[in-house]
């Protein structure tokens, strides 16, 4: 998941010969320099609102349950051994962004947006009686029978989730004739609804391309193409109340025993199978104040993102 979800807005400073002009904003600085030299950069401020949408395998390290009780009989934390299989998660983020060039090869930016998405997970639960005693033992080995059976293997485990992401992150830019190269670096976080707490990740996107000027339907415009790669770094606990979850029915009557009360809790950790993915874009500038950019993610990872700019 990712949560994640921010992409950049493509950033061609240093990309292209153009007039030297003169800029009456103090952003970016060396900016009347960069002109005087011949180099083309974008307006210093920009608003993006984007959308993406990925999915991707997930990797579970451990899913526990605890709080959970028998009548009055407390059961141990470790009593379920819970195996996850594959695992595949998808999500989707909608994201408004405020950006500001410093300097002609230096982006900044800040965004907020929304959230939302699920993992499903194939999971076995399992117990083993020879590890507990009494009351204990008597109930594991219930599980362990329930799993033999193979009512308790295999089932679809469903996670959704949904919340609010903030992130900030810059951009560094460059390149020779029309010819570029960037490399975007960012941190998020997002607090999700079903969780105690929040999952943050940190994505660094490096990107070469090349630029076509050709005349636009507002004076001289260009499109941009470019292939990379994206990293991604998640740290991913999902922790909450068990009641709070959708149940697959296999497992409704057993959480239904030992949780009428109503505080089990749940504790998911997991990762990314893969952090890396390889990515193809393009934008297309409409007018001097207004571009559209859409990019594909793949192979461990897939991707579909799209936004609109406006800059001044």
């Amino acid at each position: 998941m990712r949560a994640s979800g921010t992409v950049l807005t493509l950033l061609l400073a240093a990309c292209g010969a153009s007039a030297a002009e003169q800029s009456d904003s103090y952003f970016p600085i060396w900016g009347d320099e960069a002109r005087a030299r011949g180099y083309s950069i974008p307006l210093p401020y920009g608003v993006n609102l984007s959308y993406m949408n990925i999915r991707q395998d997930i990797m579970v390290d451990s899913i526990t349950f605890s709080g959970l009780k028998l009548g009055n009989h407390p059961i141990p934390s470790d009593m379920f051994a819970i195996d996850a299989g594959h695992t595949r998660e998808k999500s989707k983020t909608e994201n408004l962004r405020l950006d500001m060039w410093v300097f002609p090869f230096l982006n900044v930016y800040g965004l907020v947006g929304h959230t939302r998405g699920a993992s499903v997970s194939q999971v076995s639960v399992d117990s083993d009686p020879s590890q507990f005693r009494g009351l204990d033992r008597v109930i594991a080995g219930a599980v362990h029978q329930l799993y033999q059976s193979g009512k308790l293997q295999n089932i679809d485990f469903t996670l959704d989730f949904k919340g609010t992401t903030w992130g900030t992150g810059f951009t560094l830019a460059g390149g020779y004739g029309n010819w570029f190269g960037l490399v975007d670096t960012n941190y998020t976080r997002t607090d999700f609804d079903i969780l105690d707490g929040s999952i943050s990740a940190v994505t660094v996107s490096p990107r070469v391309g090349y630029r076509f000027s050709f005349q636009g339907i507002d004076g001289p415009s260009h499109l941009s193409l470019w292939v990379g790669s994206m990293y991604q770094d998640v740290q991913q606990e999902f922790k909450g109340d068990l009641a709070d979850l959708h149940m697959p029915p296999e497992l409704q009557p057993l959480i239904a025993a030992v949780n009428k009360d109503g505080e089990g809790k749940f504790d998911v950790k997991q990762k990314l199978t893969s952090p890396w993915n390889m990515l193809i874009g393009a934008q297309y500038e409409v007018t001097k104040n207004f571009n559209v950019l859409t990019e594909f993610g793949f192979n461990e990872r897939n991707s579909f993102f799209v936004s609109g700019e406006y800059r001044f």
